[in-house]
């Protein structure tokens, strides 16, 4: 019966193999005692930066912010694992998806965000609040 299917079995395969590849899984440095909201800005750097600011931006690029589905490994400057610690948008997906748009000048800012949260509340969702426009380096917005 493998030997009748074995093309499907490989093309089955190849396909799975190419699918985890190109969504791998991020890993996010934060400050150390960071707690908050974490953004990453799709932005037109042409290497994604994972290394969070202490307002918790990043930025990452289009493909990146295109092919993104997967809970990141988030550690601190010292290398803790913060991963616990991470609480995404809801039970069915982890990442938030957003866009927040100010008028004076008109811009949009296209973002992917989670939280970090004290370890008394783990898988609680606090609603922490950015004012992007305030933190963003608008010279890496597209």
């Amino acid at each position: 019966m493998f030997k009748k299917y074995k093309y499907f079995y490989f093309s089955l395969f190849a396909a799975l193999v190419f699918l985890s590849c190109k969504n791998a899984h991020l890993k996010i440095v934060v400050p150390n005692g960071y707690v908050g909201g974490v953004c990453l800005i799709k932005s037109n750097v042409k290497k994604n930066e994972l290394k969070i600011d202490s307002n918790g931006i990043g930025y990452i690029n289009e493909e990146t912010f295109n092919n993104l589905y997967y809970k990141p490994f988030v550690f601190d400057v010292s290398g803790k694992d913060l991963s616990a610690n991470c609480v995404g948008y809801n039970s069915s997906t982890f990442w938030a998806v957003g866009e927040a748009e100010s008028l004076q000048p008109k811009r949009v800012i296209h973002f992917m965000s989670f939280e970090i949260v004290p370890d008394s509340l783990q898988g609680i969702y606090q609603y922490y609040d950015t004012d992007f426009f305030k933190v963003v380096d608008t010279l890496k917005i597209k």
